[in-house]
């Protein structure tokens, strides 16, 4: 029974078609005068950044403007446009992009703000006091990222992901526009999507869930049941797109309101030292963990299944209907790109178990051996 949670949120969400539109007045209303965009070639290529304004006057708008935002960014990055930040004497920091670029721009306004590098601020609560403003504005419908506390990035030292973790990190802003999704290519709308929904299940089954987290995965779930398919089987389908940015903005505040498990610490090692897109993962991955979860998850499954339009009977097959999902859109391709050798299976094993951040709300333990053996079920499968 729940006697007490806390719950966090962005300060101001803007949902709908055309809202980029509103950014830099968005900003100005704030006194915002000097933002800082911050972007990735893949937008750019894309021509999204044409959604802020007339290209000649962009530049009048805007303090600065930085593209060099790789996938999974390492803290070097984060460091370099911490100083590109700093030095373009920026008031506020906008993100415009997927899971990377968000992340690096949560990080990167804390260490211009505070002249520390993204290192020292690796973990849980070591933040502590906001950052410069920021506006975040994903183009992709999948890691959530403009609805959470958590930054996600790679250390070279290691060759790990790390988190920094710490409510200071929530946006001051979140402009959510489906349109910048239309364009999306399909891989890219299978991997992220499947995350999403990835994220609502897990902060349901969590063992911190709170009663909000838990309201809005099920809602997530719901809009992603409706939405995945019907976008990767036609991405000119305006209603999928709308219900898969919807979904995947309600499973990052549920669970950013909760927690991520399992999947999740599976996914970290194996996304560190592999290019494989993190959606591609999570989505392969979350079957099979859903398996060694079931005896205690029964009613949380049923809960789930019947908001993804499965229904509520024959729950024990609930993992592989994920399974089937992830198939169905292609996923396992993406997982197959590189081959894994046994030798590394047991290190990431490890580092997997050793997460504890993501491995202890998980409802049923995982230990190195459970976890080295869905390691090999997925991806000898």
């Amino acid at each position: 029974m729940t006697t007490s949670f806390r719950n966090h949120f962005p300060r101001l969400v803007e949902f709908g078609r055309g809202k980029v539109a509103s950014l830099f007045a968005l900003c100005s209303e704030r006194g915002w005068n000097r933002p800082f965009v911050v972007t990735d070639r893949g937008v750019e290529r894309a021509g999204l950044l044409n959604a802020l304004g007339e290209e000649k006057e962009l530049s009048k708008k805007w303090s600065g403007l930085f593209m060099e935002v790789p996938p999974e960014p390492p803290l070097e990055t984060v460091d370099e446009l911490a100083t590109q930040i700093m030095n373009a004497q920026a008031d506020a920091v906008v993100g415009l992009g997927g899971g990377s670029v968000m992340d690096a721009v949560k990080v990167a306004s804390v260490c211009a703000q505070r002249r520390v590098p993204a290192r020292s601020i690796v973990g849980i609560g070591k933040v502590n006091s906001r950052g410069l403003p920021t506006v975040l504005v994903p183009t992709t419908a999948g890691t959530g990222s403009e609805a959470t506390f958590v930054a996600i990035l790679t250390d070279k030292l290691s060759g790990n992901k790390v988190g920094v973790v710490d409510p200071c990190l929530l946006p001051d802003i979140a402009i959510v526009d489906p349109s910048l999704t239309d364009c999306l290519p399909y891989h890219v709308t299978a991997s992220t999507g499947m995350d999403a929904l990835v994220h609502a299940i897990e902060a349901y089954i969590a063992r911190v869930a709170t009663p909000v987290a838990r309201g809005l995965a099920l809602e997530a779930a719901s809009r992603i049941g409706r939405g995945l398919e019907r976008a990767c089987a036609a991405g000119s389908d305006k209603a999928a797109r709308d219900e898969m940015a919807i979904g995947s903005y309600l499973a990052g505040m549920a669970f950013a309101n909760s927690s991520c498990c399992a999947v999740h610490a599976l996914a970290l090692p194996l996304g560190g030292r592999y290019a494989i897109p993190h959606g591609a993962i999570t989505g392969c991955f979350v079957g099979e963990m859903m398996r060694h979860n079931l005896n205690v998850c029964r009613e949380d499954f049923a809960d789930l299944s019947a908001a993804l339009g499965w229904g509520r009977n024959d729950i024990a097959s609930f993992p592989d209907r994920l399974d089937r999902l992830a198939d169905s859109i292609g996923l396992p391709s993406q997982l197959k790109q590189v081959e894994v050798l046994e030798d590394v299976i047991g290190d990431m094993a490890r580092d997997a178990v050793a997460n504890r951040r993501l491995m202890d709300p998980n409802p049923v333990p995982v230990d190195h051996a459970a976890a080295a053996n869905i390691y090999r079920a997925v991806l000898r499968r």
